[in-house]
């Protein structure tokens, strides 16, 4: 069966009707080398029965158990208990197009402003968004909720050091067009204590600062509420990436004072999946809720034949499917409600306090690791700060490639080789990252193979 449902006839007759011979007329604007002029490399169509073997044999190739996954950097190897696939994969939710008629999709509505309500818990903000696509994707709408909020007039965007820079990326491709000033500390400006020196870079044209709590390099600013008032006080506003399990330990970006929050979500009850589908949350304080893109659900309460009740409704949907283009606050023009929806599944399984005692195993395992691995010879700390689960190290110079091309070898993923943060110091490191789902057998593990390497 093809997937182009016209008949020859049906597409000669529309070609007719715009004036063209044949599909490739279509195709005039594409400079001829830069079309594909041949089959595509695809293999043979294969029936139920083989395509079942040649999905198995692909499946065979992850080598790489969940416990063995020691690396981070926005994607975490946590569990996902059961009772999150088991509610999340039924039909009703699962294949559900978009809950746009409220009178039939109460059901998802509600899940999805609980969602909202845990997001505002676990960064202390007031309102948040129905979710977003990813990490990058969410902070690039802060920076223009920020600008927004500047009307024009704050038009300087400033990076504090070890902001990932994948993400930072995606927000430079966002503003292409809207041609605000984007500003990056250098990664070596931050002092060896954890200090964040900004102030240099304030001034009357500041839109914003971004942070991120903990950092790429998995450590902690020492003076993030300090430096957010220098923010405040001069008239910007604070844009606070965060790694929302930290929230099980460490205070909230709302309490120390940021005015927007995003980051990923995945690590709330989704699997890894090879990088994808992500979660991007992104919450605000109540007075910027005007710029906040995507949608917003709330709650109201209503009544029928003298019986109170409640309904869930969509309050705000500041897209540009929903009102014209140029008052959209944002074009990412769709959500993750899925992927919401089992985040708030797991928040709800694990509770206030199994969420606090999974983020302690998460920063115990992480200071187990970081002990062992710096006890060994030539191994040794990049920063002396402060740090939730992730963690960067220094290994002796050529030594960092082997050791993680030793640990695939033993199916095993060892760090994350800190290209977000390009410094010459970091050219021989490795940034670790520890979860529940690591035992001391896989602690000792990993430092027996760094060991051998060494």
């Amino acid at each position: 069966m093809t997937f182009i449902p016209h008949t020859p006839a049906q597409r000669a007759q529309m070609l007719a009707a715009i004036g063209a011979e044949k599909l490739e007329d279509l195709l005039d604007t594409i400079p001829p080398e830069l079309r594909l002029n041949r089959d595509l490399n695809v293999p043979p169509a294969l029936g139920e029965a083989g395509l079942a073997r040649a999905t198995a044999e692909l499946a065979n190739h992850n080598a790489i158990p969940l416990n063995r996954v020691f690396a981070g950097g926005g994607i975490y190897p946590h569990h996902v208990p059961a009772v999150v696939d088991e509610l999340s994969h039924r039909g009703e939710f699962y294949t559900a197009y978009t809950p746009y008629q409220p009178e039939v999709s109460q059901g998802m509505l509600q899940c999805i402003y609980e969602y909202q309500s845990y997001i505002c818990l676990l960064t202390g903000m007031e309102v948040s968004n129905a979710s977003g696509y990813d990490g990058g994707t969410v902070l690039a709408d802060a920076v223009l909720m920020a600008a927004l909020t500047g009307r024009g007039k704050r038009n300087k965007v400033i990076f504090a050091p070890n902001v990932d820079a994948q993400a930072r990326r995606v927000v430079e491709t966002y503003n292409i067009g809207m041609e605000l000033e984007l500003v990056k500390v250098a990664t070596g400006d931050a002092t060896p204590d954890g200090q964040c020196p900004i102030a240099a870079h304030l001034d009357e044209h500041t839109a914003c600062v971004v942070f991120q709590y903990p950092n790429c390099l998995g450590y902690l600013y020492a003076d993030l509420a300090q430096r957010i008032a220098e923010v405040h006080a001069a008239g910007a506003l604070a844009v606070v990436m965060f790694y929302p399990f930290a929230a099980g330990l460490l205070k909230t970006p709302g309490e120390l004072g940021a005015d927007i929050v995003c980051g990923e979500a995945q690590c709330l009850g989704n699997p890894m999946g090879f990088g994808g589908p992500l979660l991007g949350f992104l919450a605000c304080r109540e007075k910027l809720v005007r710029v906040l893109p995507g949608r917003l659900i709330g709650r109201t309460s209503c009544e029928r034949d003298g019986q109170p009740g409640e309904g869930f409704v969509m309050t705000l949907q500041a897209r540009e499917q929903h009102i014209r283009r140029e008052k959209a606050t944002s074009n990412i023009c769709s959500n993750e409600a899925l992927l919401a929806l089992r985040s708030c599944i797991y928040l709800g399984a694990v509770g206030r306090e199994g969420f606090r005692q999974l983020a302690a195993i998460c920063h115990d395992n992480a200071l187990k690791a970081q002990a062992q691995l710096t006890a060994l010879d030539g191994v040794s700390a990049c920063r002396d700060q402060q740090f939730f689960n992730e963690f960067t190290l220094k290994f002796p110079s050529g030594k960092r490639d082997e050791i993680y091309d030793a640990a695939l070898a033993q199916g095993m993923l060892a760090g994350i080789k800190p290209c977000g943060c390009a410094d010459p110091e970091l050219k021989n490191c490795l940034t670790f990252a520890f979860t529940e789902v690591h035992t001391d057998e896989d602690i000792a593990a990993l430092t027996a193979l760094v060991k051998e390497v060494l």
